[in-house]
């Protein structure tokens, strides 16, 4: 399984998609498709972008693993870490992603039966201690938004759950919501939960805003307590700003990211939860959940 994983690095570097497939029993699964179609996705962005590809790097942790005769059946937690260079700079994205694998013997040997992705699996597990704790909520000034400690926030909990917050099994916007909270935006509390934009930390004690991803890309339409302003287009944002995405184009948001960083190009690299990412192009095209009906939007925090 190594074999194919560490497969993608060289792929990452120098390959064209099909080489990757050699080790599938089905080429015409559905999951090879989708897979091949996300790495032509892939080499189009590095082509669009004008990076250069440098280094590929995986680590592989199985969580599980079952036998018999001529089947093997895994959950394995995938890290990997990609290097590029663009204008002179070096460049790395990160992303941590869960997977459940079948393997079949066959004449020839090993063969991958099936390599889906599981966003239900826990890949939290190996990551490292942080001293890092968000304010207090007595200790928000409500002075402006502090971008700087957002990004710290975003960079130093993109691979784990700070445990002072309830994890979610759909972890993306509770994320962004620590990271502005951390970035000292002062909780807008309600009675009821589809009001205002606050965690009080009790059983299902948050708003629907604050880990809900419609429910943020509402509240931050509405302007919120961050004073948001929607700008229209990815240039026009800064790091600790927020970029919301509707996969299929149909009105409900599913999935939000902070801002960390900006290449040369002036383009967001953006940190994220559920799939943990860390400096990832914005427009997510490498993601296993894009769709060419995908829209876009983004927020500039003012407050």
């Amino acid at each position: 399984m190594t074999t194919w994983f560490r497969g993608q690095n060289q792929l990452w570097v120098e390959g064209e998609p099909d080489r990757l497939f050699d080790w599938v029993l089905d080429g015409d699964a559905d999951w090879v498709e989708n897979e091949r179609n996300r790495w032509l996705r892939i080499r189009e962005q590095q082509r669009e972008r004008e990076i250069k590809p440098v280094k590929g790097e995986t680590r592989i942790r199985v969580v599980r693993e079952e036998k018999d005769e001529s089947q093997v059946w895994m959950r394995l937690v995938v890290h990997q870490r990609f290097l590029y260079a663009l204008s002179d700079r070096l460049f790395e994205q990160e992303e941590i992603n869960g997977y459940r694998v079948s393997l079949t013997e066959g004449s020839d040997g090993w063969s991958i039966d099936e390599c889906r992705l599981d966003e239900t699996m826990d890949t939290d597990v190996d990551q490292g201690w942080t001293y890092y704790q968000p304010p207090e909520e007595g200790g928000v000034s409500g002075k402006g938004y502090n971008r700087i400690k957002a990004v710290q926030y975003a960079e130093a909990w993109w691979n784990g759950a700070n445990p002072r917050y309830r994890k979610m099994e759909d972890d993306c916007t509770n994320f962004i919501s620590q990271c502005i909270h951390a970035g000292e935006i002062p909780m807008d509390f309600a009675f009821r939960r589809d009001r205002g934009w606050w965690y009080k930390g009790a059983w299902e004690n948050w708003s629907y805003s604050w880990a809900v991803a419609n429910s943020l890309q509402r509240y931050l339409a509405s302007g919120g307590a961050m004073g948001a302003r929607r700008v229209s287009s990815p240039q026009e944002l800064q790091m600790g700003d927020v970029i919301c995405y509707d996969w299929d184009g149909n009105g409900r948001w599913q999935h939000n990211t902070i801002v960390t960083a900006v290449d040369p190009m002036g383009m967001p690299l953006v940190n994220a939860h559920t799939v943990n990412s860390r400096h990832r192009y914005w427009d997510y095209r490498d993601s296993h959940a894009w769709t060419p009906n995908v829209k876009y939007s983004f927020f500039h925090l003012e407050n």
